[in-house]
């Protein structure tokens, strides 16, 4: 094949969306081919119909099968392509003076067949190179698979949540609507019941009480959802790659934090004489880079970590924007977890024994991991910090 013919067939067989070598082609109906992944990203956000990223005409069909010819042909053009590749002197061997077609499983090597076969290499295990690129190949290609699913999988998921949540707040609404009613007219009769003469009163009291009594003991508690972030796979040993020990300071027991974030926060329940609690900051100091840490919240009723800006220690830190936390409070039977700048609940499940924090100043944000379920807790939007900071660790409990 001349090298104009063959430079047009490489662009035959090119996906107009990524601009390379088909990876799994599929063809529609209009007869436009494409790679797999890049027409699933392509019709992600998309409304049925979902449509021709070329032609935009409409396509019915969505479980596309693999055009077969196109992949054949694919793999054809890909082993022309090798062997153009291994035929410059780079690729040569400089002991045997051949080419370079082996794969050393062992080594990640490419080797001659000489060199294959001897002592150093003999006992290891080899493949031509195009066939060990195709299995690497195959392999990435169900990760995709698997990938692509469990995407598909939580994004309907979240959609279940979504109608969920949408037939809870329905719910809340219509309970709302009928407890009220319920106690507005019970609150009617006792007015009226009062206002009875004796001997009326005393003939009618007893079923008015009861009746109140009754609606009073069916009064509805107050409802605290917890949502479980789904686990994360290889989470944790990706962010320990950033790891890094954080020294914290000499605790200062009884430090009144109330006023770093406003008035009516969740550290009130500390500002008391009720309560023990104790604040650290860590001596590093980070501007820059990604650094990840972990702190244990066993023993702790109410606790919150993070990062701070530096400069901002010792300083009224009332309504700050300043402080990156995410605090876990406790007051008799009731829990909540928040976020700092700005204060927001969040109805999450409380993470146990280790909370990681994982401090990108790349990107500018901070975020908190549930270590024990590899799960994300929050992530602060990029951006958000933009400063140097400090770690910061706050413990605290009722006395009792």
């Amino acid at each position: 094949m001349d090298p104009d013919t063959a430079q047009a067939f490489q662009k035959e067989l090119r996906c107009a969306i990524c601009i390379n070598t088909f990876i799994e082609p599929v063809t529609l109906e209009c007869g436009h081919s494409f790679c797999r992944p890049c027409l699933c990203l392509s019709w992600e956000e998309t409304q049925i119909p979902a449509r021709c990223p070329v032609c935009r005409g409409p396509c019915q069909q969505r479980d596309l099968k693999t055009n077969v010819v196109l992949r054949s042909l694919v793999a054809i053009a890909r082993r022309a392509s090798l062997r153009h590749f291994l035929s410059s002197e780079e690729y040569m061997c400089g002991t045997h003076r051949e080419t370079k077609q082996m794969f050393c499983e062992v080594d990640r090597a490419l080797l001659c067949r000489s060199c294959s076969q001897s002592q150093e290499h003999r006992a290891h295990k080899h493949h031509p190179i195009d066939r060990a690129a195709e299995e690497q190949r195959e392999m990435i290609s169900k990760q995709m698979h698997a990938v692509w699913e469990k995407t598909q999988e939580n994004q309907h998921n979240l959609q279940e949540n979504r109608r969920l949540i949408n037939r809870w707040i329905w719910y809340v609404k219509l309970s709302r609507g009928i407890t009220k009613d319920v106690f507005r007219n019970m609150y009617q009769e006792l007015i009226k019941t009062y206002q009875k003469p004796d001997v009326e009163l005393l003939q009618d009291v007893e079923l008015i009480l009861e009746s109140c009594e009754s609606v009073l003991f069916f009064l509805p508690l107050p409802l605290r959802p917890e949502l479980s972030g789904p686990p994360i796979p290889g989470l944790i040993e990706r962010l320990t790659q950033h790891r890094v020990e954080i020294a914290f300071n000499d605790a200062t027991e009884n430090q009144d934090l109330g006023s770093c974030v406003g008035h009516d926060n969740p550290y009130a329940v500390l500002n008391s004489e009720e309560s023990f609690h104790f604040t650290a900051f860590g001596h590093q100091v980070f501007s820059s880079g990604k650094h990840y840490w972990e702190v244990s919240v066993d023993d702790s009723s109410t606790w919150a970590l993070g990062v701070i800006r530096d400069s901002s220690i010792g300083s009224n830190l009332t309504e700050s924007q300043d402080l990156f936390l995410l605090l876990f409070v406790k007051e008799n039977t009731l829990s909540t977890i928040f976020t700092t700048s700005p204060l927001l609940p969040h109805y999450v499940e409380k993470p146990l024994g280790r909370v990681g924090v994982f401090l990108n100043l790349d990107d500018g944000n901070v975020s908190f991991w549930n270590v024990a379920k590899s799960s994300l807790i929050w992530r602060y939007p990029t951006g958000a910090v933009q400063f140097p900071v400090r770690p910061h660790f706050f413990s605290g409990s009722l006395v009792s």
